[in-house]
């Protein structure tokens, strides 16, 4: 097993020697192309010109070499300050569109939570009605038993059926199954 794991690292170093030796020799090979291409015909002009007018190139070099830094100053500092203001315009479209999502999720919370409140209290209305309305029907034609009648119907209706059946079957639960209410003829609802 170590046997395997040193052999595994020697191909691995032997990769990665492999593949700095490549990248070596491709910088080997745009250094060649840079100094043969650029620096020595610049020298060789440069020579040539201090030659031919000493003064102008020894000022023009003074010159070079004094310009050199406040030359990459300002250009240090361009790319600092446009970097910079890159930065804060995508931090403040960042900032915005977080503030911005926040008050459109904050105001859609507020509208589910008042849609929520609007619907218990129509269906409270709603179920209320109806219960309302039931009664006035049970009562109208059945009379007192219709208010029984009411009661179970409610019972069953707004109540889960498993527990008005353990209610029912309970001992504090009154028997009014076989209760019969009289009802008398003039007890009646209509307007004749």
């Amino acid at each position: 097993m170590a046997d395997r794991k040193r052999g595994e690292q020697k191909d691995v170093d032997e990769s990665l020697s492999t593949y700095f030796e490549r990248c070596t020799e491709l910088v080997r090979q745009y250094a060649d192309v840079i100094e043969q291409n650029y620096a020595r015909p610049a020298i060789a002009i440069g020579i040539r010109k201090f030659e031919e007018k000493p003064i102008m190139m020894t000022f023009i070099t003074v010159l070079s070499i004094l310009a050199i830094l406040p030359i990459l100053s300002f250009i240090g500092i361009s790319i600092f300050i446009i970097s910079s203001i890159v930065f804060v315009a995508a931090a403040s479209a960042i900032t915005a569109s977080l503030v911005t999502e926040s008050i459109i999720v904050s105001i859609g919370i507020c509208t589910l939570c008042s849609l929520v409140l609007v619907a218990v209290f129509a269906t409270t209305f709603l179920l209320s009605l109806y219960s309302v309305f039931r009664f006035v029907l049970l009562v109208r034609s059945n009379g007192r038993s219709g208010f029984t009648e009411w009661v179970m119907e409610t019972r069953q209706n707004l109540l889960l059926r498993r527990r008005v059946e353990e209610e029912c079957e309970g001992p504090n639960w009154p028997d009014i199954t076989g209760v019969q209410h009289h009802i008398p003829d003039h007890a009646s609802l209509t307007d004749d």
